[in-house]
């Protein structure tokens, strides 16, 4: 891939990224009518679920900013204290909070046992791609770091694809509500691993023509 392919993506995925973060901090005046939860009122005053989701949404909004940072080349070679400093929150964000609770909600998905099993499947791939990213940098072997990082962000990046996903499905294809629970419960991620995929592929073949 070309550094001008690169930079457009990334300002891309960080603008989604910040845009993201600003539409899901309004959960944070606690409103429980607002966005989402208008469709999880039977749910919404539950304790455990209701502590579930903020805790969920704040790792989700701490990964989705830093994760483009993370892939900045400038920031680990010339910023490495802070590279690692914004790693460890990365990952505990998502291994200690975000993955554990995203599992916990996806028992409560609408959509049925299809939409639930989609959304389960997500939370447990974003932990394990992000562990496999953690365990190669304790191990410095930071090529196969970048790439399973590569791969965790695009699980994190899930957010937005979900978001986008939706009004298309439903104002392009106007496929029916209940389909598009379902559909979004696992369209969302796939799509982004499969790219994520085709990104790393690309790259390797890129810096191999460049050796040669």
């Amino acid at each position: 891939m070309t550094r001008a392919f690169k930079a457009t993506l990334w300002l891309l995925t960080m603008s989604f990224a910040v845009l993201l973060f600003a539409m899901t901090s309004r959960y944070f005046s606690f409103a429980s009518d607002i966005h989402f939860l208008r469709v999880k009122q039977d749910v919404v005053h539950d304790l455990i679920w209701r502590s579930a989701f903020y805790l969920h949404i704040a790792a989700g909004m701490l990964a989705i900013v830093i994760g483009p940072l993370q892939l900045l080349p400038q920031l680990r070679q010339k910023m490495r204290a802070a590279h690692r400093l914004l790693g460890k929150v990365y990952i505990t964000a998502i291994l200690v909070v975000g993955a554990p609770t995203g599992f916990y909600m996806a028992l409560y998905a609408d959509g049925g046992p299809w939409a639930a099993t989609g959304f389960a499947l997500m939370s447990a791939l974003w932990f394990y791609l992000t562990w496999m990213a953690f365990s190669f940098a304790r191990e410095r072997k930071f090529t196969e770091h970048s790439q399973w990082m590569i791969r965790s962000y695009a699980l994190t990046f899930s957010a937005v694809t979900l978001r986008l996903f939706v009004p298309v499905s439903s104002l392009v294809f106007q496929l029916p509500p209940d389909r598009i629970v379902v559909l979004s419960a696992w369209v969302s991620w796939i799509i982004n691993i499969v790219l994520a995929e085709f990104l790393i592929i690309a790259d390797r073949r890129f810096k191999l023509r460049i050796a040669l």
